[in-house]
C-alpha cells in the first residue's frame, strides 16, 4: 500500500486544528469523532471484524463517558440530568451493540449524537450571532417535516381522529 506523501502535513493540520480549537469547537470535534467511530464499527460488523468493531465502539464509548463526566449533576438543572441519562443510555446501547453485533443499536446512538451535536452547533451559532433562536427553530421544524412527511399530508385527518 503506497504511503500518502501528504500524511505528515495532514497530521500537522489536524493537531493544529485541535490545539487551537475553542472549547465549543472541541465539543463538535468530539461528537464528529464519536460518530466516525460508530460508522467504522458498523462497517466492522458487516465485515465480521471483531477487533475493529470493539475498538471503534470503545472509542465512541470513551467520548460519551467523557461527555458524562463534564456534566455537573450536583449544581445542574433538569436538562443536565436528562442529558446525563441520555448519554448513559447511549453508552449502554453501545455495550449491547458490541456484544450482540447489532448495527441498529449503533444507528440509534449515531442519531442521538447527531441530534445533540446539532443542538450544540446551533447554540454556538446563536451565541456568536451567526443565527437566531427563531431561525434555528425554523430549521429544526423544516428538518422534522422532511424526515416525517406524513405529519403534514392531511392535518384535518388528525383532527377527525382526535374526536
Amino acid at each position: 500500500m503506497p504511503v500518502n506523501p501528504y500524511a505528515k502535513y495532514i497530521k500537522q493540520y489536524q493537531t493544529s486544528n485541535i490545539t487551537t480549537a475553542t472549547p465549543e469547537k472541541l465539543m463538535i470535534l468530539l461528537f464528529d469523532g464519536a460518530i466516525q467511530f460508530l460508522k467504522k464499527a458498523k462497517t466492522a460488523i458487516a465485515e465480521n471484524d471483531y477487533k475493529a468493531r470493539s475498538e471503534n465502539i470503545d472509542g465512541a464509548r470513551k467520548i460519551i463517558r467523557e461527555f458524562m463526566r463534564t456534566i455537573d449533576l450536583e449544581n445542574g438543572n433538569d436538562v443536565s440530568k436528562q442529558l446525563f441519562k441520555l448519554y448513559n443510555r447511549m453508552a449502554m446501547n453501545l455495550i449491547k451493540a458490541n456484544v450482540q453485533r447489532n448495527s441498529e443499536k449503533i444507528d440509534e446512538v449515531i442519531e442521538d449524537l447527531s441530534n445533540i451535536r446539532w443542538g450544540f452547533q446551533k447554540a454556538i451559532e446563536i451565541q456568536s450571532g451567526v443565527t437566531t433562536v427563531e431561525d434555528a427553530l425554523k430549521e429544526q421544524e423544516a428538518s422534522e417535516n422532511v424526515q416525517n412527511p406524513a405529519i403534514n399530508e392531511n392535518p384535518a385527518q388528525g383532527e377527525e381522529n382526535a374526536e
